[in-house]
């Protein structure tokens, strides 16, 4: 009994032992080696290289059990460290033994590494690293003023074309070729002295089919940038008239300002006359003149116009004596008005006559106590108020129904009052600070602001703040150097929605208490027209 038992334990052992080695055997079995790469010598490393060289590298790629994939992919820099591109997979469902395949591929500034992976039919794979160093930038080629084409020139005379090249390595050559009827011309050299840095001039006679004029720079290591400045029409005699950098507009007005207008003028024959108009509210004026240049078919010109609202265009009129002519309208953009600006309001909470707590950015004298506030009530846009024993806040008339403390709190402040305006009034916004606050003096400039540092999320630079539906009405703490926006706009007295629709800034510029009362100094910036006249038809409340 006790032998039998002996044997049911040796072949239980011995089970258990072959199922160990067969479990070991078989794992075994999974380990093996991958795809021979082989890429010749010269191409494990690239290095003094230019950024644009087509690079082809041939790969040779064995193994006994079959090719199933070929792929590679780029290691580039990031601003982080490096980061490993998409790989370019090449399967093959025929499994060869051998694979060639060229690998051919644009050289970029930010690659660092060229990663080639192969895996055979059993799924084992190996791989090669190519390192990538010294990638040399190409030279920087920019025309004048940006400018790159020119819509018409004339037959006979001479263009001249203009730029930079900047080169990180010497320069070798600069030279131009012409395009004529699609045929390039040999390159003609231009001369230049600076290797790194120099400015390049193309004086180009003008013949009939001119279409292009490509500009090349080289380093000396073959690194090549080219850009072409190209023309639209060679004329016998005609007008050309642009403003200066090729503008088709006139982006920006100032109103009250001197603008200077500035362009060139070239004609086939030498110009007779040359003058502009202004469009304002749909009508032209009368044609002003433009003085003429030396020599008089080729010069640059500029005119002066004060800036006014309601400007849309500007039409300049040029005439030459073979009898060409030409008129081109030149819209304006935006006409920006500069802002009413009150540097020095002060205010306090403490009441009383000559204790101004109000201010009004469309009324004279501006700050009101509460002897003349009452007076002119329907012109106040906000009061300087003692809130609670701590606080001091910057309020409308109208926050005097947002809860039981305000009534309490604004009492005070309204002896008198029949009506409370409605001003939107915002906590201290980051952005809106000593260096930006300094940096506005036109409503464009407002409007622009406050639309990418106010309005627009924070990823894009803002505070994802919507100035425009909020219907917020009392500030933040009064802290120098600090600022916030008002607004003025409707009010939905159904539901309490709102739409602001014009807006100004406000800094704190000091703060100071005493006795129990506090005094603040703000510096504030509105737009000139009267926005409080304008929306208190649709945002005046009745008090109490």
């Amino acid at each position: 009994m006790r032998l039998r038992n002996f044997y049911s334990i040796s072949i239980l052992v011995l089970v258990s032992v072959i199922t160990i080695v067969s479990c070991t055997r078989e794992w075994k079995d999974a380990v093996g080696e991958g795809p021979q790469i082989t890429i010749a010598d010269n191409y494990k490393t690239l290095a003094g290289i230019n950024v644009g060289d087509a690079v082809s590298i041939p790969v040779t790629v064995t193994s006994p059990g079959g090719v199933k994939r070929l792929s590679y992919y780029f290691i580039r820099k990031t601003a982080n460290g490096t980061a490993s591109g998409t790989p370019v997979n090449i399967d093959r469902e025929d499994f060869p033994t051998d694979l060639q395949h060229d690998i051919t591929f644009t050289i970029e500034e930010n690659m660092t590494e060229l990663v080639v992976v192969s895996f055979n039919k059993e799924n084992f794979s190996s791989e090669v690293h190519i390192t990538m160093s010294e990638i040399r930038q190409l030279p920087v080629l920019t025309f004048k003023d940006g400018v790159k084409y020119q819509e018409t020139v004339f037959e006979n005379k001479v263009i001249k074309v203009e730029g930079q090249v900047v080169s990180e390595f010497d320069l070798e050559s600069v030279s131009y070729q012409t395009s004529i009827n699609g045929n390039y011309s040999a390159e003609t050299p231009i001369t230049f002295t600076d290797k790194k840095n120099t400015p390049f001039v193309a004086n180009v006679n003008v013949v009939s089919g001119l279409t292009a004029i490509v500009i090349k720079a080289v380093n000396v290591h073959g690194g090549l940038d080219t850009d072409t400045f190209k023309i639209g029409t060679v004329a016998a005699d005609a007008v050309s008239v642009a403003l200066a950098g090729g503008a088709t507009t006139i982006n920006v007005l100032y109103a009250d300002s001197i603008n200077i207008i500035t362009g060139n003028a070239v004609s086939g024959s030498d110009f007779q006359t040359l003058t502009y108009a202004i469009k304002q509210n749909g009508i032209y004026g009368p044609e002003q003149t433009i003085g003429l240049g030396t020599p008089l078919d080729e010069f640059t010109f500029d005119f002066s116009i004060t800036g006014e609202k309601g400007i849309e265009a500007i039409r300049i009129t040029g005439e030459n004596e073979g009898g060409k002519s030409q008129v081109t309208e030149f819209p304006v953009a935006k006409v920006y008005t500069r802002l009413l600006h009150f540097p020095n309001i002060v205010l306090t909470t403490e009441i009383g006559p000559g204790k101004n707590n109000w201010f009004s950015a469309y009324q004279a004298p501006h700050v009101f106590d509460i002897t003349n506030a009452p007076q002119n009530q329907l012109m106040l846009d906000f009061a300087f108020i003692k809130y609670t024993t701590t606080a001091n806040r910057i309020v409308p008339a109208a926050v005097f129904n947002a809860g039981t403390a305000y009534t309490t709190a604004m009492a005070p402040y309204m002896v008198g009052f029949t009506k409370a305006p409605y001003t939107m009034v915002t906590a201290n916004r980051t952005n809106v600070n000593n260096t930006s606050y300094n940096s506005i003096g036109w409503d464009g400039e407002l409007t622009e602001f406050l639309q990418k540092k106010i309005i627009a999320p924070t990823n894009q630079g803002g505070e994802n703040y919507n100035v425009v539906t909020t219907n917020r009405r009392v500030s933040g703490d009064m802290v120098p150097g600090s600022g916030f926006v008002i607004g003025w706009g409707s009010w939905n007295f159904a539901n309490s929605a709102v739409n602001n629709e014009a807006f100004g800034l406000v800094i704190v510029k000091d703060y100071v208490t005493a006795n129990g009362f506090a005094t603040v100094t703000l510096d504030i910036k509105v737009p000139v027209d009267d926005n409080r006249t304008k929306y208190n038809p649709v945002s005046l409340f009745n008090y109490p």
